[in-house]
């Protein structure tokens, strides 16, 4: 069994995009796709792609067996992700139908299938045992009740282990009421040291509050790097009591979907191979924006391309 640096657990989808924004589901239309899709397989590709696999990146996940569980496995070991802790099933693979609205929001109809059935006896304790940063996203916590006792389940593995807890709250309206969940959430930021989250997500996980105060919290509970993510406007890193401000770079955009997870995937490859915080903000900016200009949630840019945009 192979032992990755950085680990991640949760759903392998494959994504259905509805071409423009003018049309509802409620009619037929055009679809793109499917794509490669899930946000803590885009987060573990962009690991492996940005350190262009110098580090050592693994999943655990189920997937159908089926061509939509094949062709996102296969994506996966393309770009140098360890695939050795996903299970194939009969049930089919889940499957995200997405449509953008005209002011730039989406909508998601979410079938689960596979992607709900990881369990705790998927993770395996061995699998972590040279771990250094694990990494979760809320939506593997939310989209079902046995993907949650996994993701607990290595949480607590990882801890034991001494990894660095990464968190993405990743709210998702579609999978579960966040009033519903949020000692779920919790559970957690309790452990997190690298935290990801939007201007939207601060909000709703700590109301009016300032942004201040909101971060003196976190610090007092143990979050050493505060990551928010604002889309076109950049990104804001809170680190050792300092700001530091992180423009994006300016592009066409097509598809944003996976922007965040990009994000999160490249900071935390530049994180594990000794950058300052700021070259990790840098660079995970960059690689983000530059996800953008392509369709498909894991459109990741080459390091290589990354590279032209540094100063």
């Amino acid at each position: 069994m192979k032992t990755p640096e950085v680990i991640t657990c949760g759903e392998i989808l494959v994504e259905i995009m509805r071409k423009g924004t003018k049309h509802t589901f409620l009619e037929p239309g055009i679809f793109l796709g499917p794509y490669p899709s899930g946000a803590p397989a885009i987060f573990i590709s962009a690991v492996s792609r940005i350190s262009q696999k110098k580090v050592k990146a693994g999943i655990v996940s189920v997937a159908g067996n089926d061509d939509f569980g094949k062709m996102v496995i296969l994506r996966l070991k393309k770009d140098g992700v360890d695939t050795s802790c996903i299970r194939t099933t009969d049930t089919t693979t889940g499957t995200a139908f997405v449509r953008y609205l005209p002011d730039g929001s989406r909508k998601f109809i979410f079938h689960p299938g596979a992607a709900g059935l990881l369990n705790a006896d998927d993770i395996k304790k061995d699998y972590f045992s040279c771990v250094k940063v694990f990494h979760i996203t809320g939506s593997s916590i939310f989209i079902s009740p046995l993907s949650f006792q996994a993701c607990k389940k290595s949480l607590e593995i990882a801890v034991e282990n001494r990894a660095i807890i990464s968190f993405d709250p990743n709210i998702r309206k579609e999978m579960a009421s966040f009033k519903e969940n949020i000692s779920k959430i919790n559970i957690f930021l309790k452990h997190t040291k690298i935290l990801f989250t939007t201007e939207e997500e601060i909000s709703i996980l700590f109301g009016k509050k300032s942004i201040k105060t909101i971060v003196d919290e976190l610090y007092k509970n143990g979050v050493e790097i505060i990551v928010v993510k604002k889309g076109a406007k950049g990104s804001e890193i809170y680190h050792d009591d300092k700001k530091i401000d992180i423009a994006a770079i300016k592009v066409r955009v097509v598809d944003p979907t996976g922007a965040g997870d990009t994000y999160a995937g490249a900071f935390i490859a530049c994180y594990c191979m000794g950058k300052k915080i700021e070259e990790c903000g840098q660079i995970a900016s960059i690689t983000a924006s530059l996800k953008c200009t392509r369709q498909g949630p894991m459109s990741i840019p080459e390091y290589k391309e990354v590279r032209k945009y540094l100063g």
